[in-house]
């Protein structure tokens, strides 16, 4: 898989538009940026099919942070203790 630094760009500013839309800041773009492009070049996908894999990746992100999400506790310090 070639990429251009232009193909690059857009497709780094494609991610921050979509996945700031689901609430993810600047890290999480750059690291969803950087396992779409690690899957692309490691199973040799075409460039033509980059867009869904930045999907993907956006969903899976979406599902890890769902389910931390629902491991966390609430802790209330002022709580009656009887």
């Amino acid at each position: 898989m070639d990429i251009t630094p232009k193909e690059y760009n857009m497709l780094r500013l494609y991610v921050y538009k979509h996945a700031t839309i689901h609430g993810f800041k600047a890290q999480d773009c750059d690291d969803i940026l950087h396992d779409a492009l690690l899957y692309m070049l490691e199973q040799n996908i075409p460039v033509i099919d980059k867009y869904k894999i930045v999907w993907k990746y956006i969903g899976k992100y979406r599902e890890r942070r769902n389910r931390e999400s629902k491991r966390q506790v609430d802790y209330d310090d002022n709580k009656d203790r009887t």
